[in-house]
């Protein structure tokens, strides 16, 4: 929800890495199976808003989800929806370019959205709705990109952030789901404010850490509760 990569490994494989940051009294559900419209995901559970930050049909697409647009928005006291179930939402339209025409975003707070697919060929996309207008963004699948939540990490906190990330691509010789792993456990080790691995006395810390591991034969999701050490496959 608050960090997230996308790495590629090869023009069919990619690395899709996220941790949460969140109140630890706020509990999430481990992935599951769940069917909707008659469509299997797999996805961790939100158990306040039903609705989750990252999601997969472990085939062809992949989403995750981070609070926050360009710039730090003033909530307002009442919203349509939960973020999180747009992701659930968007397993019912068609395909990417429906859910974009169709789909009711107003109302709903600011957040931003990366789409990886691999029907034909990885397609990564960027959605960021500032609560006013949505920005769409195709973004080369053939480069790593890193985003930070702005709800949680300022301007300056995110470009620091940003260069602990090439950084660490400048001089990580092997690119795999461990090394990616290791890079979200350590990146600005010791920061406790903005390190990949926060805590802010207790009341935000991350909380979880899930991976996606994409090629041609489908989404593997890995999911580790940071609270009790739990690894859980999909």
């Amino acid at each position: 929800m608050c960090t997230l990569s996308y790495i590629p490994i090869s023009d069919q494989d990619f690395i899709f890495t996220t941790n949460r940051d969140e109140d630890p009294n706020r509990v999430a559900f481990s992935p599951q199976k769940y069917r909707h419209d008659g469509i299997e995901l797999f996805y961790p559970k939100d158990s306040k808003a039903k609705g989750s930050w990252v999601i997969s049909n472990c085939t062809d697409t992949s989403l995750c989800l981070l609070n926050g647009a360009f710039d730090k928005h003033q909530r307002q006291p009442n919203y349509r929806q939960s973020r999180g179930l747009i992701l659930i939402d968007f397993f019912k339209f068609s395909d990417l370019n429906d859910f974009l025409e169709n789909y009711k975003f107003e109302g709903i707070e600011a957040f931003t959205l990366v789409v990886v697919q691999n029907k034909s060929g990885i397609q990564i996309t960027e959605l960021i709705w500032d609560e006013k207008k949505l920005r769409v963004k195709e973004l080369s699948r053939h480069e790593a990109h890193f985003w930070s939540s702005t709800t949680l990490y300022t301007k300056e906190m995110k470009l620091e952030r940003e260069k602990w990330f090439k950084d660490w691509l400048n001089n990580e010789t092997h690119l795999d789901e461990n090394t990616i792993l290791k890079f979200h456990k350590t990146g600005g080790v010791g920061n406790l404010e903005y390190g990949l691995l926060m805590n802010r006395r207790n009341l935000v810390r991350t909380v979880s850490m899930t991976q996606i591991i994409g090629n041609e034969k489908g989404h593997l999701m890995k999911y580790f509760n940071l609270l009790d050490e739990e690894v859980c496959n999909t």
